[in-house]
């Protein structure tokens, strides 16, 4: 081979012309092109706004199912299933790394593309990192699978109701259902392999189909099986900071490895401390927030509205992860020292007044600068940020009133909260963001219309995200009232509502 292949230079590689096909194309299972290959399209245009439009003679509209791909999407029931497959693939058809992928893995790459990444962020955009993890991978057949496991359990979730009483799939979804399985099946089995193989446990790949089955745990109950997950991912990061000596880790360091990279590993990072954050606040065993995700670079690293998840500011999530530990602390100081019990409620009775002065507007404003928001935008991030804001303060208070102090007045506090819930119904991006707030708001409700208030707010957000921790969410609420209602309001320790809950990961 004289000139380097297609392939490769699309691949943005060097290609090492050994043969034909080359050796880099044949270890990447890909077909090693010499020029660019004929690429039959659909539609009456390669490119331009009529790119992909077919003119199509009059037809019979049906109702699309909730969840359904839309109808501009052109999409035709696959030969043998009741899976939908795109005709032509945004994403998948358009990039040489998936030539040698069967129809249904494209048509779940394009699932997660244009559904997946923008449901786990606050904004869409150019550079939502989500869809960084998409290119990183295609050149990754474990972090691949992940990847079409978790748009294949998504597609699935749109088949469930949210008002069943014994939630089943609708036929038509039986097949996704069957693909998120067996894929999420071969994810774990080329972790397993891979984590037993040398040197592979430091690959960023690695930490990346630990994050998305995490999220794939989300959308089956987000109840317990994250934990493990995010146990695993910590032992990674402990065994892979062991087995790197000072000189090692000094030559590593010299070593850039780009923007993209950066910014990917940051976000995979902060994912963590996030998950680790809002999924220990609702855990019924000890099981505190430790430091294993945090460092000095993330501490002072300014927020971007690209990598945000909640849009929960991170002095918020600290609060709550303050809250977190403190539950445990309090636990096991119950009946033991008096001066350190006190001690200890001291510092919880401060970083409630810390949480109540938190600026949500200045913050919203600092958080938005590079994005040229409008003030109508900032106005309904301040809203968020307050939301999560009140639901912090009602978690606080939640784990102050076990001791039987002075509290807060929950009753203002949870009405502002179910207010600011309220006012950003529509808005999409925003709500689709309030599970935990909204969880919070109901342990505190005193009436049978903010509890319907509550319970058609998770409806709504199921509608959004169909996200099954959802329903989990809106069960736990549900024998929680029973009980309150039977028993009288005297569950003050978020821990009896961690016990309902088995551990539940809401975000």
């Amino acid at each position: 081979m004289l000139k380097p292949c297609w392939t490769c230079r699309s691949r943005t590689i060097q290609c090492d012309r050994s043969q034909t096909p080359c050796f880099k194309c044949k270890k990447a299972g890909l077909e090693c092109h010499d020029k660019r290959p004929l690429r039959w399209v659909k539609g009456v245009a390669i490119r331009g706004k009529l790119r992909g439009h077919v003119f199509k003679g009059p037809s019979k509209t049906s109702a699309s199912p909730q969840g359904a791909i839309p109808e501009k999407s052109q999409a035709f029931i696959h030969s043998g299933t009741h899976l939908e497959i795109l005709i032509k693939p945004s994403f998948a058809l358009q990039d040489p790394r998936v030539y040698n992928l069967d129809q249904r893995s494209k048509y779940y790459i394009d699932y997660y593309s244009n559904r997946i990444c923008k449901l786990f962020i606050l904004f869409d955009s150019g550079s939502n990192p989500f869809r960084n993890l998409l290119s990183i991978g295609l050149e990754d057949p474990t972090l691949r699978k992940s990847i079409i496991a978790l748009a294949a359990r998504h597609y699935a979730n749109t088949g469930y109701s949210f008002d069943a009483t014994n939630p089943t799939i609708d036929s038509r979804f039986a097949g996704a259902n069957m693909d998120a399985l067996v894929y999420k099946k071969q994810t774990i089995e080329a972790l397993s392999l891979s984590l037993h193989q040398s040197r592979l446990y430091r690959k960023d790949q690695t930490m990346a189909t630990i994050l998305l089955l995490i999220f794939i745990d989300i959308l089956e109950s987000g109840i317990d099986g994250w934990n493990f997950h995010l146990q695993g991912a910590k032992g990674l990061l402990i065994l892979n900071h062991s087995l790197l000596d000072p000189i090692s880790g000094a030559r590593r360091s010299n070593i850039d490895p780009g923007n993209m990279v950066q910014e990917t590993r940051r976000f995979i990072t902060d994912q963590f401390s996030l998950i680790e954050t809002l999924g220990t606040s609702l855990y019924g065993s000890p099981n505190p927030v430790s430091e294993d995700f945090l460092c000095g670079e993330e501490t002072s690293h300014q927020e971007s509205i690209v990598r945000s998840f909640l849009g929960c500011p991170k002095f918020l999530l600290r609060a709550i992860q303050f809250f977190s530990n403190q539950r445990y602390v309090l636990a096991e100081s119950k009946g033991g020292n008096k001066v350190t019990n006190n001690k200890n409620i001291q510092n919880i009775v401060m970083m409630l007044e810390l949480t109540k002065q938190f600026d949500c507007f200045e913050w919203a404003l600092t958080f938005q600068q590079h994005a040229a928001a409008s003030a109508r935008e900032v106005l309904k991030l301040c809203m968020l940020s307050q939301a999560y804001k009140a639901a912090a303060l009602l978690y606080g208070n939640r784990v102050l009133g076990a001791l039987e102090t002075t509290t807060l007045n929950t009753e203002d506090l949870m009405k502002r909260l179910l207010g600011y819930i309220e006012a950003l119904q529509g808005d999409t991006a925003m709500f689709k963001c309030l599970i935990w707030p909204v969880f919070i708001a109901g342990l505190d409700c005193s009436t049978e219309s903010q509890q319907k208030f509550v319970l058609n707010s998770l409806r709504t957000l199921w509608g959004l995200t169909n996200c099954v921790n959802v329903i989990s969410a809106s069960n736990v609420l549900k024998d929680h009232w029973k009980q309150e209602e039977q028993f009288g309001s005297s569950v003050d320790d978020i821990s009896d509502t961690c016990r309902l809950g088995r551990g539940m990961l809401l975000i």
